[in-house]
C-alpha cells in the first residue's frame, strides 16, 4: 500500500520482511520507479553505553546543553565514538540474516559506528556489491561531539573498499556549521528527503541497504514518510 499519493518517493511502502525473496523481485519489477530500501540501525556505541550509565544514576541529560556536566555528549572525547563489545555482538548476530538479502548497493553514514556495523553484519556482501558512504545518511548534526565526524582522509585508511566521493568535504563541515546548536527536525527531515529523492532514487540500483541511527531512522518514519504503524514510528 502506498504510503503517500505526494510523498515524492515514487511507490513507497514497508515490507516488513513477511514476503520471500521472489515475491520481493516481482514488487520491484512491477514498477521502475520502485526500490527496495533495507534499513539498519548501528549497534551500541561508547556514547550509547554512558548516556545509559548517566541514566542507570538517575542523571538526567540535556542534550540542548554545551556544559558537559549536563550533557556528556559535548565532551571533546567522544569524537565519532565506535561500537561497545556488546555492539559489536549485535551487529554480528545480524550476518546471518543480511546474508540472506540481496542488495545490490550498501550506503553507509560515514560515522565510525555505522561503518563497523556494516562490515559486520553485511561482512557476506563485502566486495560483492559497491559500497558508498554519504552523508545524508549520518546522525543528527551540530553540538554534540558523538555525532562528529572524523576527516574522510583519516576514515578512507582505515576502509580503503568504500566509496567516499559523495563527500564533499574532508573536514566536518556540516557539523561545524550549526555551532553550539543542534540540527532541527525539520532540518533533519530536509535532510533526508533530499538524500531520498535526489540521491538514492536516482541510483540504478533496485534494492539497496542503508545503514544509519536511531534518531535519523525515528526522523525518517515519523516526519518524512506517512507511516501507520505505530511499532515501527516508535522510539
Amino acid at each position: 500500500e502506498p504510503l503517500t499519493d505526494d510523498c515524492g518517493l515514487g511507490d513507497c511502502a514497508i515490507d516488513q520482511g513477511d514476503d520471500d525473496a521472489t515475491t520481493s523481485k516481482e514488487k520491484r519489477s512491477s514498477s521502475s520507479n520502485t526500490k527496495t530500501i533495507h534499513f539498519q540501525r548501528h549497534g551500541q556505541g561508547y556514547h550509547n553505553l554512558i548516556c545509559d550509565m548517566w541514566r542507570e544514576l538517575d542523571r538526567p541529560i540535556d542534550f540542548d546543553s554545551p556544559d558537559p556536566n549536563l550533557n556528556p555528549v559535548v565532551r571533546p572525547e567522544f569524537l565519532d565514538p565506535p561500537l561497545t563489545a556488546l555492539g559489536m555482538q549485535q551487529c554480528t548476530s545480524q550476518r546471518r540474516l543480511c546474508a540472506t538479502l540481496s542488495p545490490q548497493l550498501v550506503i553507509v553514514s560515514p560515522m565510525l559506528r555505522c561503518l563497523q556495523t556494516a562490515k559486520l553484519s553485511f561482512r557476506d556482501h563485502v566486495g560483492k556489491v559497491p559500497w558508498v558512504a554519504h552523508e545524508g545518511c549520518r546522525e543528527e548534526l551540530g553540538l554534540l561531539v558523538g555525532n562528529k565526524r572524523r576527516s574522510v582522509g583519516e576514515i578512507r585508511e582505515d576502509y580503503p573498499e568504500i566509496d567516499f566521493s559523495d563527500i564533499k568535504h574532508d573536514g566536518d563541515v556540516l557539523w561545524e556549521e550549526y555551532g553550539e546548536r543542534r540540527e532541527t527536525l525539520l532540518e533533519k527531515s530536509e535532510r533526508i528527503y533530499e538524500f531520498l529523492t535526489e540521491y538514492v532514487r536516482h541510483r540504478p540500483e533496485d534494492e539497496i541497504s542503508i545503514v544509519c541511527h536511531s534518531a535519523y531512522l525515528f526522523t525518517l518514519l515519523n516526519a518524512v514518510m506517512d507511516v501507520d504503524d505505530e511499532e515501527l514510528r516508535s522510539w
